[in-house]
């Protein structure tokens, strides 16, 4: 009998868990981020061309960047979340480059996709 019960207690701590789970994404799709969250964090990483990337997400939509060795805090560099799905916007003396990638609001990660006219990268940025 007492073996049935540990058996019957893992069993339930195990749909517990897979159920609190569940109920997350269940939350995102009927109450998708607006982002508000990411307001005054920071977040770093490393793109697949080398370049190290940092960002500070500001109040209204503004991003504070480091970029390799440089800092910049420009209002032409912006941010949004929408749908499920965060875009950057980074305005360089070369043209303004967009990062794009799946977003929610418990994430630690991003996986984002740049673009800057015909160069492409990838970036995957953690919550710092």
């Amino acid at each position: 009998m007492t073996r049935l019960r540990i058996l019957a207690t893992a069993a339930l701590a195990l749909a517990l868990v897979a159920g609190t789970t569940g109920c997350a994404q269940i939350s995102e799709v009927l109450n998708p981020s607006t982002g508000e969250e990411l307001v005054g964090t920071t977040w770093s990483g490393t793109d697949s061309d080398g370049d190290d990337w940092g960002f500070e997400f500001q109040e209204g939509g503004g991003v504070g960047l480091t970029f390799n060795e440089g800092e910049y805090d420009d209002d032409s560099d912006v941010w949004k979340v929408e749908n499920g799905v965060i875009v950057i916007g980074i305005a360089f003396e070369s043209g303004v480059a967009t990062l794009t990638g799946p977003y929610t609001r418990d994430a630690t990660s991003i996986d984002l996709e740049g673009e800057q006219g015909e160069f492409t990268w990838t970036l995957t940025i953690e919550k710092n």
